[in-house]
């Protein structure tokens, strides 16, 4: 009964929240909130290509020897790891006014798969509506030029209640070598939607955005080694700040959206790349996290 009321209490927060008066919202983010969101990643960046270079191509190769072979050994058993990443500037936390930055990573195993297998299914940008339903509900490539593609992506968020946006990334693919590839999608715009599914279904002009999804980028690392494939896939949102009031019920809910949704991108991107039925997300309950903040496995669902 506690639980019920919760949820009801939940969503009464969440839809209050969503109908306050625009001038209660923070509609557009401030310059200096596009500043920090833009140097945070930077320097997100920045660490990828020092690990790069280094010979750390994905993340769980900067642990010690023991902590990798856990890891790499849960991932061969068909796990996920799944971590939340701070950046740090100089070893302090970087300020986002007016914001909030959501930065989460996972990673996987796909057996006997190829680079160019999971490549192929990674540039599908036609069928990830397909492959990565429900929480892509449309996907078309717009443009492209070489490496760097215009890609339209419809995401569906349903939890308490139900966020939809139309986003529009630059993607770059970039080769390291025959065994090691990056694709890089980072928005360049971002619309809320409103009435989804219906008559009236129409996209918010950005002074009436909501905020909860500002700015969206992903680096998908693949790497083909040892009889497969580690796909990678690193995440960082920039969202509005929740009000006070809310920030109590609101936070553990946000902090759950990124884990679940990573799992389901890994999980669906292993089944389109086997062969297997990807025309919904996977069931969480087939499927285990190791996440390194708890040091222990955690099922999804």
């Amino acid at each position: 009964m506690l639980r019920i009321r919760l949820r009801a209490a939940i969503s009464a927060l969440l839809a209050a929240s969503i109908c306050l008066p625009p001038a209660v919202l923070a509609h557009q983010p401030k310059p200096e909130t596009l500043a920090a969101y833009d140097h945070y990643r930077s320097l997100t960046e920045a660490r990828m290509d020092t690990d790069r270079q280094s010979g750390r191509f994905l993340y769980f190769y900067r642990f010690s020897a023991e902590r990798r072979a856990e890891i790499d050994a849960q991932l061969r058993r068909g796990e996920f790891y799944l971590e939340q990443l701070h950046t740090l500037d100089d070893g302090k936390k970087i300020p986002v006014p007016g914001g909030l930055i959501h930065h989460w990573i996972g990673a996987a195993f796909i057996p006997s798969a190829t680079l160019a297998q999971t490549k192929a299914i990674l540039d599908d940008y036609e069928r990830q509506k397909i492959t990565y339903y429900p929480d892509v509900r449309q996907s078309r490539l717009v443009s492209e030029d070489g490496a760097t593609r215009n890609v339209f992506l419809q995401f569906y968020s349903k939890t308490a209640v139900t966020a939809v946006f139309n986003v529009n990334f630059a993607s770059n693919t970039t080769d390291y070598s025959p065994t090691q590839t990056q694709i890089r999608a980072c928005s360049t715009r971002v619309a809320d939607v409103e009435d989804f599914g219906k008559p009236a279904e129409r996209e918010l002009a950005p002074t009436d955005s909501r905020g909860y999804l500002w700015q969206l980028c992903t680096w998908w690392h693949v790497e083909e080694k040892s009889g497969g494939t580690y796909i990678q896939v690193e995440a960082i949102e920039l969202s509005r700040t929740i009000p006070f009031v809310f920030a109590w019920i609101v936070n553990p809910i946000i902090r759950e959206i990124p884990k679940t949704f990573l799992s389901h991108l890994l999980g669906a991107t292993r089944k389109a790349v086997l062969g297997k039925d990807s025309g919904a997300a996977p069931k969480s309950s087939s499927y285990r996290i190791l996440e390194k903040s708890v040091g222990k496995n955690a099922t999804v669902g």
